[in-house]
Protein backbone atom coordinates (compact mmCIF):
# COMPACT_ATOMS: atom_id res chain seq x y z
CA UNK A 1 0.00 0.00 0.00
CA UNK A 2 1.08 3.02 -0.97
CA UNK A 3 2.06 6.74 1.44
CA UNK A 4 -0.45 8.16 -0.43
CA UNK A 5 -3.33 5.76 -0.02
CA UNK A 6 -6.40 7.17 1.48
CA UNK A 7 -8.38 5.79 4.39
CA UNK A 8 -12.15 5.70 3.43
CA UNK A 9 -14.89 5.06 6.16
CA UNK A 10 -17.34 2.50 4.89
CA UNK A 11 -20.11 1.41 7.10
CA UNK A 12 -22.52 -1.98 5.30
CA UNK A 13 -25.81 -2.35 6.63
CA UNK A 14 -27.01 -6.25 7.22
CA UNK A 15 -29.67 -8.22 8.06
CA UNK A 16 -28.38 -8.29 12.02
CA UNK A 17 -26.78 -4.54 11.96
CA UNK A 18 -24.70 -2.34 10.79
CA UNK A 19 -20.22 -2.81 10.34
CA UNK A 20 -17.90 -0.08 10.37
CA UNK A 21 -14.57 -0.44 8.20
CA UNK A 22 -12.24 1.71 7.14
CA UNK A 23 -10.55 0.28 3.68
CA UNK A 24 -6.86 1.49 2.28
CA UNK A 25 -7.59 3.08 -1.58
CA UNK A 26 -4.42 4.22 -3.03
CA UNK A 27 -5.66 3.90 -7.07
CA UNK A 28 -9.26 4.71 -8.59
CA UNK A 29 -9.79 0.91 -10.03
CA UNK A 30 -9.05 -0.96 -6.56
CA UNK A 31 -10.70 -4.04 -5.37
CA UNK A 32 -11.35 -4.85 -2.08
CA UNK A 33 -13.34 -7.20 -0.33
CA UNK A 34 -15.35 -6.83 3.03
CA UNK A 35 -16.69 -10.55 4.78
CA UNK A 36 -19.73 -10.25 6.85
CA UNK A 37 -21.98 -12.72 8.41
CA UNK A 38 -24.75 -11.91 7.05
CA UNK A 39 -26.64 -10.48 3.78
CA UNK A 40 -25.67 -7.29 3.11
CA UNK A 41 -28.34 -4.85 2.11
CA UNK A 42 -26.54 -1.51 1.54
CA UNK A 43 -22.85 0.21 1.77
CA UNK A 44 -22.34 3.15 2.86
CA UNK A 45 -19.09 5.16 1.60
CA UNK A 46 -17.76 8.32 3.85
CA UNK A 47 -21.45 8.18 5.87
CA UNK A 48 -19.48 10.96 8.08
CA UNK A 49 -18.01 13.07 6.00
CA UNK A 50 -14.28 12.59 6.75
CA UNK A 51 -12.79 12.98 3.69
CA UNK A 52 -12.48 16.18 1.89
CA UNK A 53 -14.73 15.01 -1.85
CA UNK A 54 -17.77 16.49 -3.28
CA UNK A 55 -20.78 15.90 -1.93
CA UNK A 56 -23.23 14.14 -3.98
CA UNK A 57 -27.05 16.00 -4.86
CA UNK A 58 -28.65 13.77 -2.45
CA UNK A 59 -26.24 14.01 0.39
CA UNK A 60 -26.57 17.86 0.59
CA UNK A 61 -30.05 19.54 2.33
CA UNK A 62 -31.01 22.79 1.07
CA UNK A 63 -30.20 25.89 3.17
CA UNK A 64 -30.26 29.76 3.16
CA UNK A 65 -26.45 29.81 3.13
CA UNK A 66 -26.44 27.45 -0.54
CA UNK A 67 -28.41 29.97 -1.95
CA UNK A 68 -25.86 32.77 -0.69
CA UNK A 69 -23.25 30.69 -2.07
CA UNK A 70 -24.40 30.28 -5.15
CA UNK A 71 -22.88 31.76 -7.97
CA UNK A 72 -25.65 32.44 -10.30
CA UNK A 73 -28.87 34.07 -7.88
CA UNK A 74 -31.96 35.35 -8.87
CA UNK A 75 -34.70 37.28 -7.22
CA UNK A 76 -37.91 37.16 -8.29
CA UNK A 77 -40.04 40.00 -7.77
CA UNK A 78 -43.84 39.88 -7.33
CA UNK A 79 -46.75 41.78 -8.83
CA UNK A 80 -46.88 45.40 -7.81
CA UNK A 81 -49.26 45.42 -5.17
CA UNK A 82 -47.50 42.90 -2.83
CA UNK A 83 -43.48 44.11 -3.80
CA UNK A 84 -43.73 46.66 -0.87
CA UNK A 85 -43.57 43.74 2.12
CA UNK A 86 -40.37 42.15 0.67
CA UNK A 87 -38.53 45.54 0.05
CA UNK A 88 -35.56 45.26 2.92
CA UNK A 89 -34.64 42.00 1.79
CA UNK A 90 -35.03 42.91 -1.64
CA UNK A 91 -32.36 45.45 -0.54
CA UNK A 92 -30.12 42.85 1.08
CA UNK A 93 -30.05 41.03 -1.61
CA UNK A 94 -29.36 43.00 -4.57
CA UNK A 95 -26.20 44.24 -2.15
CA UNK A 96 -24.88 40.48 -2.74
CA UNK A 97 -24.27 40.48 -6.40
CA UNK A 98 -28.56 38.97 -7.13
CA UNK A 99 -30.21 39.78 -10.10
CA UNK A 100 -33.89 40.97 -9.97
CA UNK A 101 -35.93 39.90 -12.55
CA UNK A 102 -40.17 40.23 -11.87
CA UNK A 103 -42.07 36.74 -12.52
CA UNK A 104 -44.16 38.09 -15.50
CA UNK A 105 -40.67 38.72 -17.02
CA UNK A 106 -38.59 35.30 -16.19
CA UNK A 107 -38.43 32.33 -18.47
CA UNK A 108 -39.47 29.02 -17.16
CA UNK A 109 -36.64 27.56 -19.85
CA UNK A 110 -34.34 29.85 -17.06
CA UNK A 111 -35.36 27.84 -14.04
CA UNK A 112 -33.01 25.23 -14.55
CA UNK A 113 -30.25 27.54 -14.13
CA UNK A 114 -29.42 28.29 -11.01
CA UNK A 115 -31.00 29.68 -7.51
CA UNK A 116 -33.95 32.15 -7.26
CA UNK A 117 -35.68 33.50 -4.87
CA UNK A 118 -39.48 34.04 -4.70
CA UNK A 119 -41.22 36.28 -3.08
CA UNK A 120 -44.77 35.40 -2.46
CA UNK A 121 -46.56 33.53 -4.85
CA UNK A 122 -46.30 33.23 -8.98
CA UNK A 123 -47.14 30.98 -11.56
CA UNK A 124 -43.38 29.40 -11.13
CA UNK A 125 -44.17 28.57 -7.46
CA UNK A 126 -46.87 27.06 -8.02
CA UNK A 127 -46.34 25.00 -11.55
CA UNK A 128 -43.21 23.72 -9.35
CA UNK A 129 -44.33 23.48 -5.69
CA UNK A 130 -48.11 23.74 -5.39
CA UNK A 131 -49.20 25.87 -2.91
CA UNK A 132 -46.60 26.11 0.26
CA UNK A 133 -48.51 25.58 3.31
CA UNK A 134 -46.72 28.80 4.95
CA UNK A 135 -48.55 30.72 8.32
CA UNK A 136 -50.13 33.65 7.41
CA UNK A 137 -48.37 36.09 9.80
CA UNK A 138 -45.09 36.64 10.19
CA UNK A 139 -42.18 36.20 7.87
CA UNK A 140 -41.48 32.32 6.28
CA UNK A 141 -38.25 31.22 4.31
CA UNK A 142 -38.46 28.07 2.85
CA UNK A 143 -35.73 26.86 1.08
CA UNK A 144 -36.20 23.50 -1.61
CA UNK A 145 -33.69 22.16 -3.85
CA UNK A 146 -34.33 23.29 -7.29
CA UNK A 147 -36.38 20.16 -9.00
CA UNK A 148 -35.19 21.11 -12.30
CA UNK A 149 -31.61 20.98 -11.00
CA UNK A 150 -31.46 19.50 -7.78
CA UNK A 151 -27.67 21.18 -8.18
CA UNK A 152 -29.15 24.45 -7.31
CA UNK A 153 -31.99 25.42 -4.37
CA UNK A 154 -35.11 27.45 -5.05
CA UNK A 155 -36.10 29.54 -2.02
CA UNK A 156 -40.09 30.25 -1.31
CA UNK A 157 -40.11 33.86 0.67
CA UNK A 158 -43.83 34.40 2.16
CA UNK A 159 -44.33 38.03 4.49
CA UNK A 160 -47.80 39.42 6.11
CA UNK A 161 -45.99 43.15 6.23
CA UNK A 162 -43.03 45.28 5.51
CA UNK A 163 -42.29 45.26 8.94
CA UNK A 164 -42.14 41.86 9.82
CA UNK A 165 -39.55 41.06 6.73
CA UNK A 166 -37.55 44.36 8.32
CA UNK A 167 -36.78 42.74 11.66
CA UNK A 168 -34.99 39.38 10.43
CA UNK A 169 -32.90 40.70 7.93
CA UNK A 170 -30.11 40.62 9.84
CA UNK A 171 -30.59 37.75 11.40
CA UNK A 172 -31.07 35.64 8.58
CA UNK A 173 -26.99 34.83 8.08
CA UNK A 174 -27.65 33.60 11.31
CA UNK A 175 -29.78 30.68 10.14
CA UNK A 176 -27.90 29.59 6.91
CA UNK A 177 -27.45 25.88 7.94
CA UNK A 178 -31.44 25.96 8.12
CA UNK A 179 -34.01 24.57 5.41
CA UNK A 180 -37.37 26.53 6.69
CA UNK A 181 -37.31 29.37 8.94
CA UNK A 182 -40.49 31.10 10.35
CA UNK A 183 -40.15 34.44 12.20
CA UNK A 184 -43.16 36.39 13.96
CA UNK A 185 -42.36 40.14 15.35
CA UNK A 186 -38.96 39.15 14.36
CA UNK A 187 -38.72 36.06 16.78
CA UNK A 188 -37.38 32.97 15.87
CA UNK A 189 -40.40 30.17 15.76
CA UNK A 190 -39.40 27.65 13.74
CA UNK A 191 -36.36 26.01 12.32
CA UNK A 192 -35.55 22.56 10.77
CA UNK A 193 -33.59 21.42 8.39
CA UNK A 194 -34.37 18.82 5.52
CA UNK A 195 -34.01 15.14 5.23
CA UNK A 196 -30.33 14.25 3.16
CA UNK A 197 -28.32 11.19 2.84
CA UNK A 198 -25.41 10.46 4.81
CA UNK A 199 -23.06 8.92 2.62
CA UNK A 200 -22.96 7.40 -0.75
CA UNK A 201 -24.91 4.91 -0.75
CA UNK A 202 -24.64 1.74 -2.68
CA UNK A 203 -28.32 -0.56 -2.52
CA UNK A 204 -26.69 -4.36 -2.50
CA UNK A 205 -29.76 -6.49 -1.55
CA UNK A 206 -33.12 -4.60 -0.90
CA UNK A 207 -35.16 -6.37 1.53
CA UNK A 208 -38.15 -7.64 -1.04
CA UNK A 209 -41.90 -6.50 -0.37
CA UNK A 210 -44.51 -8.71 0.01
CA UNK A 211 -48.47 -9.24 0.71
CA UNK A 212 -49.47 -11.56 3.63
CA UNK A 213 -51.35 -14.49 1.69
CA UNK A 214 -54.28 -14.63 4.59
CA UNK A 215 -55.11 -10.92 3.26
CA UNK A 216 -56.02 -12.38 -0.18
CA UNK A 217 -59.88 -10.90 0.01
CA UNK A 218 -62.64 -12.04 -2.40
CA UNK A 219 -63.53 -9.64 -5.24
CA UNK A 220 -67.03 -9.30 -3.41
CA UNK A 221 -65.48 -7.98 -0.13
CA UNK A 222 -62.92 -5.67 -2.31
CA UNK A 223 -66.13 -4.17 -3.46
CA UNK A 224 -67.79 -3.84 -0.51
CA UNK A 225 -64.47 -1.69 0.38
CA UNK A 226 -64.17 0.40 -2.07
CA UNK A 227 -68.26 1.90 -1.60
CA UNK A 228 -66.54 3.41 1.32
CA UNK A 229 -64.52 5.67 -1.50
CA UNK A 230 -65.36 8.43 -3.11
CA UNK A 231 -62.36 7.96 -5.71
CA UNK A 232 -61.67 4.61 -6.93
CA UNK A 233 -58.31 4.53 -9.36
CA UNK A 234 -58.13 1.20 -11.81
CA UNK A 235 -54.42 1.47 -13.43
CA UNK A 236 -53.88 -0.02 -16.30
CA UNK A 237 -51.23 -1.03 -18.39
CA UNK A 238 -52.67 0.29 -21.81
CA UNK A 239 -52.05 -2.48 -24.21
CA UNK A 240 -53.03 -5.22 -21.74
CA UNK A 241 -56.89 -6.15 -22.20
CA UNK A 242 -56.82 -7.93 -18.75
CA UNK A 243 -56.61 -4.32 -17.14
CA UNK A 244 -59.42 -3.51 -19.10
CA UNK A 245 -61.62 -6.26 -17.93
CA UNK A 246 -60.99 -5.50 -13.78
CA UNK A 247 -61.82 -1.65 -14.79
CA UNK A 248 -65.23 -2.95 -16.56
CA UNK A 249 -65.71 -5.38 -13.77
CA UNK A 250 -64.76 -3.01 -10.70
CA UNK A 251 -67.53 -0.43 -12.78
CA UNK A 252 -70.31 -2.99 -13.27
CA UNK A 253 -70.00 -3.55 -9.50
CA UNK A 254 -70.56 -0.53 -8.02
CA UNK A 255 -72.96 0.22 -10.08
CA UNK A 256 -75.04 -2.21 -9.00
CA UNK A 257 -74.28 -1.27 -5.52
CA UNK A 258 -74.78 2.23 -6.19
CA UNK A 259 -75.91 3.89 -9.70
CA UNK A 260 -74.74 7.22 -8.72
CA UNK A 261 -71.53 6.18 -10.62
CA UNK A 262 -69.44 8.53 -13.09
CA UNK A 263 -66.23 7.25 -15.11
CA UNK A 264 -62.71 9.42 -15.11
CA UNK A 265 -60.68 8.88 -18.60
CA UNK A 266 -57.14 9.58 -18.84
CA UNK A 267 -57.67 8.79 -22.78
CA UNK A 268 -59.85 11.83 -23.21
CA UNK A 269 -59.28 15.49 -22.57
CA UNK A 270 -61.37 18.25 -21.25
CA UNK A 271 -62.07 19.19 -24.91
CA UNK A 272 -63.52 15.98 -25.67
CA UNK A 273 -66.29 16.43 -23.26
CA UNK A 274 -69.23 17.71 -25.37
CA UNK A 275 -68.71 14.52 -27.84
CA UNK A 276 -69.11 12.25 -24.68
CA UNK A 277 -72.12 13.97 -23.62
CA UNK A 278 -73.81 13.83 -26.57
CA UNK A 279 -72.59 9.57 -26.71
CA UNK A 280 -73.92 8.58 -23.42
CA UNK A 281 -77.26 11.10 -23.38
CA UNK A 282 -77.80 9.44 -27.09
CA UNK A 283 -77.38 12.60 -29.03
CA UNK A 284 -74.96 10.80 -30.85
CA UNK A 285 -76.25 7.27 -31.94
CA UNK A 286 -73.23 5.78 -34.26
CA UNK A 287 -70.12 4.53 -32.48
CA UNK A 288 -68.23 6.13 -35.42
CA UNK A 289 -69.44 9.30 -35.00
CA UNK A 290 -68.42 9.65 -31.50
CA UNK A 291 -65.24 8.61 -32.34
CA UNK A 292 -64.91 11.15 -34.86
CA UNK A 293 -66.37 13.79 -33.07
CA UNK A 294 -64.21 12.93 -30.04
CA UNK A 295 -60.95 13.01 -31.92
CA UNK A 296 -59.98 9.37 -30.21
CA UNK A 297 -57.65 8.14 -32.38
CA UNK A 298 -55.69 12.02 -32.06
CA UNK A 299 -55.84 12.35 -28.42
CA UNK A 300 -55.39 8.51 -27.49
CA UNK A 301 -55.23 6.40 -30.39
CA UNK A 302 -54.64 2.86 -28.11
CA UNK A 303 -56.89 0.14 -30.21
CA UNK A 304 -60.25 1.77 -29.24
CA UNK A 305 -61.67 -1.87 -28.58
CA UNK A 306 -59.83 -2.12 -25.30
CA UNK A 307 -61.82 1.10 -23.97
CA UNK A 308 -65.55 0.21 -25.92
CA UNK A 309 -67.03 -2.74 -23.54
CA UNK A 310 -66.22 0.40 -20.79
CA UNK A 311 -68.08 2.73 -22.67
CA UNK A 312 -70.53 0.88 -24.28
CA UNK A 313 -71.64 -0.21 -20.63
CA UNK A 314 -71.84 3.27 -19.42
CA UNK A 315 -73.58 4.36 -22.59
CA UNK A 316 -76.19 1.80 -21.77
CA UNK A 317 -76.70 3.05 -18.04
CA UNK A 318 -76.16 6.33 -18.73
CA UNK A 319 -72.83 6.42 -16.17
CA UNK A 320 -71.33 9.93 -17.26
CA UNK A 321 -68.22 9.91 -18.86
CA UNK A 322 -65.58 12.84 -17.58
CA UNK A 323 -62.69 13.74 -19.90
CA UNK A 324 -59.73 14.30 -17.32
CA UNK A 325 -56.55 15.28 -19.72
CA UNK A 326 -55.29 17.84 -21.15
CA UNK A 327 -54.79 17.63 -24.98
CA UNK A 328 -51.62 15.94 -26.35
CA UNK A 329 -49.91 18.97 -27.80
CA UNK A 330 -49.89 20.66 -24.69
CA UNK A 331 -47.66 18.11 -22.62
CA UNK A 332 -45.76 17.14 -25.98
CA UNK A 333 -44.90 20.68 -26.43
CA UNK A 334 -43.37 21.03 -22.82
CA UNK A 335 -41.76 17.75 -23.38
CA UNK A 336 -40.22 18.74 -26.60
CA UNK A 337 -39.39 21.96 -25.81
CA UNK A 338 -38.03 21.44 -22.10
CA UNK A 339 -40.28 24.55 -20.38
CA UNK A 340 -43.42 25.76 -20.35
CA UNK A 341 -42.53 29.16 -22.58
CA UNK A 342 -44.00 27.67 -26.01
CA UNK A 343 -47.81 27.59 -24.56
CA UNK A 344 -49.88 29.98 -25.88
CA UNK A 345 -51.73 31.97 -22.71
CA UNK A 346 -54.74 30.21 -24.23
CA UNK A 347 -52.90 26.87 -23.71
CA UNK A 348 -51.69 27.68 -20.07
CA UNK A 349 -55.63 28.03 -19.17
CA UNK A 350 -56.03 24.44 -19.88
CA UNK A 351 -53.33 23.52 -17.26
CA UNK A 352 -53.82 22.83 -13.82
CA UNK A 353 -51.77 26.03 -11.76
CA UNK A 354 -50.64 24.49 -8.75
CA UNK A 355 -48.20 21.56 -9.52
CA UNK A 356 -46.42 19.87 -7.14
CA UNK A 357 -42.76 18.14 -8.40
CA UNK A 358 -41.68 17.61 -4.52
CA UNK A 359 -44.12 14.40 -4.05
CA UNK A 360 -42.10 11.47 -2.61
CA UNK A 361 -40.67 8.70 -5.13
CA UNK A 362 -41.69 10.89 -8.11
CA UNK A 363 -38.80 12.57 -9.26
CA UNK A 364 -37.25 9.00 -9.16
CA UNK A 365 -39.42 7.08 -10.85
CA UNK A 366 -39.49 9.42 -13.54
CA UNK A 367 -35.86 9.28 -13.95
CA UNK A 368 -36.25 6.10 -14.26
CA UNK A 369 -39.24 6.44 -17.24
CA UNK A 370 -37.04 9.24 -18.37
CA UNK A 371 -33.66 7.45 -19.03
CA UNK A 372 -36.22 4.90 -21.72
CA UNK A 373 -36.47 7.80 -23.91
CA UNK A 374 -32.82 8.94 -24.07
CA UNK A 375 -32.37 7.55 -27.77
CA UNK A 376 -34.91 9.69 -28.79
CA UNK A 377 -34.37 12.94 -30.44
CA UNK A 378 -36.38 14.85 -27.64
CA UNK A 379 -35.00 13.17 -25.02
CA UNK A 380 -32.71 14.23 -23.24
CA UNK A 381 -33.90 17.08 -21.11
CA UNK A 382 -35.53 16.12 -17.51
CA UNK A 383 -36.97 19.59 -16.92
CA UNK A 384 -39.53 19.01 -20.39
CA UNK A 385 -40.36 15.94 -18.55
CA UNK A 386 -41.03 16.31 -15.11
CA UNK A 387 -42.91 19.54 -16.11
CA UNK A 388 -44.94 17.74 -18.88
CA UNK A 389 -45.48 14.92 -16.61
CA UNK A 390 -46.74 17.30 -13.59
CA UNK A 391 -49.46 19.02 -15.70
CA UNK A 392 -50.59 15.48 -17.00
CA UNK A 393 -50.90 14.45 -13.51
CA UNK A 394 -52.64 18.04 -11.71
CA UNK A 395 -54.54 18.83 -14.40
CA UNK A 396 -56.65 15.21 -14.01
CA UNK A 397 -56.03 15.70 -10.38
CA UNK A 398 -58.11 18.99 -10.85
CA UNK A 399 -60.51 17.65 -13.52
CA UNK A 400 -61.65 14.80 -10.88
CA UNK A 401 -62.39 17.80 -8.14
CA UNK A 402 -64.20 19.92 -10.23
CA UNK A 403 -66.34 17.29 -11.43
CA UNK A 404 -67.04 15.70 -7.60
CA UNK A 405 -67.48 19.33 -5.52
CA UNK A 406 -70.00 20.21 -8.51
CA UNK A 407 -71.89 16.23 -8.25
CA UNK A 408 -71.81 15.91 -4.67
CA UNK A 409 -73.15 12.69 -4.77
CA UNK A 410 -71.57 11.20 -7.28
CA UNK A 411 -68.48 8.68 -6.86
CA UNK A 412 -66.02 8.46 -9.64
CA UNK A 413 -63.85 5.19 -10.68
CA UNK A 414 -60.78 6.67 -12.73
CA UNK A 415 -59.03 5.09 -15.21
CA UNK A 416 -55.51 5.93 -16.12
CA UNK A 417 -52.28 4.53 -16.83
CA UNK A 418 -50.62 2.48 -13.72
CA UNK A 419 -48.38 5.51 -13.25
CA UNK A 420 -50.80 8.00 -12.96
CA UNK A 421 -52.49 6.20 -9.94
CA UNK A 422 -49.82 5.22 -7.32
CA UNK A 423 -51.26 6.41 -3.72
CA UNK A 424 -47.95 8.58 -2.91
CA UNK A 425 -46.69 9.81 -6.25
CA UNK A 426 -49.61 9.75 -8.82
CA UNK A 427 -53.26 11.75 -8.83
CA UNK A 428 -54.48 10.72 -5.50
CA UNK A 429 -51.86 13.31 -3.17
CA UNK A 430 -52.90 15.78 -5.67
CA UNK A 431 -56.86 15.23 -5.26
CA UNK A 432 -55.58 15.14 -1.72
CA UNK A 433 -54.11 18.55 -1.56
CA UNK A 434 -57.29 20.00 -2.97
CA UNK A 435 -60.25 17.90 -1.66
CA UNK A 436 -60.78 15.66 1.76
CA UNK A 437 -61.92 12.43 0.25
CA UNK A 438 -61.12 8.95 0.57
CA UNK A 439 -59.79 6.74 -2.30
CA UNK A 440 -58.56 3.42 -3.13
CA UNK A 441 -56.39 2.34 -6.00
CA UNK A 442 -56.02 -1.00 -7.72
CA UNK A 443 -54.06 -2.40 -10.60
CA UNK A 444 -53.63 -6.13 -12.16
CA UNK A 445 -51.02 -8.07 -11.33
CA UNK A 446 -49.54 -7.94 -14.79
CA UNK A 447 -45.80 -8.99 -13.78
CA UNK A 448 -44.68 -5.18 -14.98
CA UNK A 449 -45.01 -3.38 -12.09
CA UNK A 450 -45.88 -4.53 -8.39
CA UNK A 451 -46.06 -1.51 -6.97
CA UNK A 452 -44.41 -2.00 -3.45
CA UNK A 453 -41.77 0.97 -2.84
CA UNK A 454 -41.74 4.53 -2.65
CA UNK A 455 -43.97 6.06 -5.35
CA UNK A 456 -45.82 3.11 -6.36
CA UNK A 457 -47.58 2.91 -3.34
CA UNK A 458 -51.86 1.21 -3.87
CA UNK A 459 -54.30 -0.69 -1.97
CA UNK A 460 -55.17 -3.65 -4.00
CA UNK A 461 -52.86 -5.84 -6.49
CA UNK A 462 -55.82 -7.71 -8.32
CA UNK A 463 -54.99 -11.12 -9.79
CA UNK A 464 -56.08 -11.69 -13.08
CA UNK A 465 -55.87 -14.13 -15.93
CA UNK A 466 -54.55 -12.44 -19.51
CA UNK A 467 -56.62 -12.08 -22.08
CA UNK A 468 -55.90 -10.51 -25.53
CA UNK A 469 -57.95 -9.03 -27.84
CA UNK A 470 -58.32 -11.03 -31.45
CA UNK A 471 -56.53 -9.64 -34.19
CA UNK A 472 -58.20 -6.18 -36.04
CA UNK A 473 -58.70 -6.69 -39.82
CA UNK A 474 -56.25 -4.81 -41.81
CA UNK A 475 -56.14 -3.06 -45.38
CA UNK A 476 -52.59 -3.34 -46.00
CA UNK A 477 -51.65 -0.21 -46.99
CA UNK A 478 -49.39 2.88 -46.00
CA UNK A 479 -51.42 6.38 -45.38
CA UNK A 480 -50.61 9.99 -45.37
CA UNK A 481 -52.99 12.30 -44.18
CA UNK A 482 -53.31 15.53 -46.02
CA UNK A 483 -54.81 18.07 -43.54
CA UNK A 484 -58.04 20.20 -43.90
CA UNK A 485 -57.11 23.41 -45.16
CA UNK A 486 -60.29 26.28 -45.32
CA UNK A 487 -63.17 24.76 -47.26
CA UNK A 488 -61.00 22.10 -48.45
CA UNK A 489 -61.78 18.46 -46.60
CA UNK A 490 -58.86 16.62 -45.32
CA UNK A 491 -57.49 13.27 -47.85
CA UNK A 492 -55.76 10.16 -46.70
CA UNK A 493 -53.77 8.83 -49.70
CA UNK A 494 -52.43 5.53 -49.92
CA UNK A 495 -48.48 5.77 -50.67
CA UNK A 496 -47.77 2.56 -50.74
CA UNK A 497 -49.62 -1.25 -50.90
CA UNK A 498 -48.22 -4.08 -49.06
CA UNK A 499 -47.38 -7.27 -50.18
CA UNK A 500 -48.54 -9.62 -47.46
CA UNK A 501 -52.58 -8.21 -47.78
CA UNK A 502 -55.01 -8.24 -50.73
CA UNK A 503 -55.02 -4.26 -51.12
CA UNK A 504 -52.92 -4.99 -54.32
CA UNK A 505 -55.19 -7.75 -55.63
CA UNK A 506 -58.09 -5.95 -55.11
CA UNK A 507 -56.87 -3.44 -57.18
CA UNK A 508 -56.29 -0.43 -54.90
CA UNK A 509 -52.69 1.02 -56.02
CA UNK A 510 -50.27 3.97 -54.82
CA UNK A 511 -51.76 7.43 -54.98
CA UNK A 512 -55.36 6.41 -54.57
CA UNK A 513 -57.32 8.52 -52.10
CA UNK A 514 -59.94 7.08 -49.71
CA UNK A 515 -63.06 8.78 -49.88
CA UNK A 516 -65.47 5.96 -47.62
CA UNK A 517 -65.81 2.70 -46.64
CA UNK A 518 -68.91 1.17 -46.37
CA UNK A 519 -70.26 4.15 -47.56
CA UNK A 520 -69.09 5.80 -44.25
CA UNK A 521 -67.33 9.19 -45.42
CA UNK A 522 -63.23 9.31 -44.83
CA UNK A 523 -61.09 12.97 -44.40
CA UNK A 524 -58.70 11.26 -42.16
CA UNK A 525 -56.68 8.57 -40.80
CA UNK A 526 -58.75 8.08 -37.81
CA UNK A 527 -61.93 8.99 -39.66
CA UNK A 528 -60.92 5.27 -41.53
CA UNK A 529 -60.17 3.50 -37.99
CA UNK A 530 -63.24 4.83 -36.77
CA UNK A 531 -65.12 3.10 -40.06
CA UNK A 532 -62.98 -0.66 -39.59
CA UNK A 533 -64.03 -0.93 -35.85
CA UNK A 534 -66.56 -3.48 -36.66
CA UNK A 535 -64.14 -5.67 -38.62
CA UNK A 536 -62.03 -8.57 -38.88
CA UNK A 537 -59.62 -10.47 -41.14
CA UNK A 538 -61.38 -12.28 -43.80
CA UNK A 539 -64.42 -9.48 -43.71
CA UNK A 540 -64.57 -7.65 -46.80
CA UNK A 541 -65.47 -3.59 -46.89
CA UNK A 542 -65.93 -1.70 -49.78
CA UNK A 543 -64.11 1.30 -50.76
CA UNK A 544 -65.09 4.18 -52.74
CA UNK A 545 -61.94 5.65 -54.29
CA UNK A 546 -60.60 8.95 -56.69
CA UNK A 547 -57.51 7.59 -58.53
CA UNK A 548 -56.72 10.75 -60.78
CA UNK A 549 -60.12 12.15 -62.01
CA UNK A 550 -62.19 8.79 -62.05
CA UNK A 551 -64.01 7.65 -58.62
CA UNK A 552 -64.13 4.21 -58.34
CA UNK A 553 -65.42 1.84 -55.92
CA UNK A 554 -63.32 -1.34 -54.75
CA UNK A 555 -63.97 -4.31 -52.53
CA UNK A 556 -60.82 -5.47 -50.37
CA UNK A 557 -61.05 -8.60 -48.32
CA UNK A 558 -59.04 -7.47 -44.75
CA UNK A 559 -56.56 -9.58 -43.75
CA UNK A 560 -54.67 -10.09 -40.58
CA UNK A 561 -50.97 -8.39 -40.98
CA UNK A 562 -48.50 -8.27 -38.02
CA UNK A 563 -46.75 -5.17 -37.62
CA UNK A 564 -43.27 -7.33 -38.90
CA UNK A 565 -44.77 -7.86 -41.88
CA UNK A 566 -44.69 -4.14 -43.52
CA UNK A 567 -41.97 -1.77 -43.47
CA UNK A 568 -43.40 1.39 -42.64
CA UNK A 569 -41.76 5.17 -43.97
CA UNK A 570 -41.51 7.03 -40.49
CA UNK A 571 -44.36 9.11 -39.17
CA UNK A 572 -47.21 7.11 -41.46
CA UNK A 573 -50.16 4.98 -40.09
CA UNK A 574 -50.53 1.66 -41.30
CA UNK A 575 -53.91 0.16 -42.14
Amino acid sequence: MGENAAAVPVIVKTWDGIIRESIKVDSPDQQVSITVDSLPTELLLDPEYDLMRDLQPNELHPTWMQFMGAEKKTIVLPGKGDIERYMPLVADLERRESTLVTAAELKNSALEKGSFVFLGSSAHTLGLFGRPDHPAKGFTLDVRKNPLNPDQVMVLVSSSSTQETARVIRKLSHYGKYSYLHFTGGKIRQKRVAPSANGISFPLLAPPAGIPVQQVKKFSDIVTDLQHSRVIYVGEMHTDYSSHLLQLQVIQALFDKDPNLVVGMEMFPRSSQQALDDYIDGRITDEREFLKSSNYFKVWGYDYRLYRDIIGYAREHHIPLVGLNLKKEIVSTVFRKGATDELTDEQLTKVATERDLELPGYEKRLRTIHSMHNNSPHGSNFSGFIQAQSMWDETMAESIVNYLQTHPEKRMVVIAGTGHVYKDSGIPPRVARRVDVRQSVLIADNGMDRGMEEGKQLDYLMFSESITLPPAGKIGVVLNEIKSTGDKPGQVLIIQISPHGKAGQAGLMENDIILAIDDFQVSTVGDLKAALMNKGPGDTVNLNIRRKETTLNITVELSNMDKSTMKMPPGHPKK
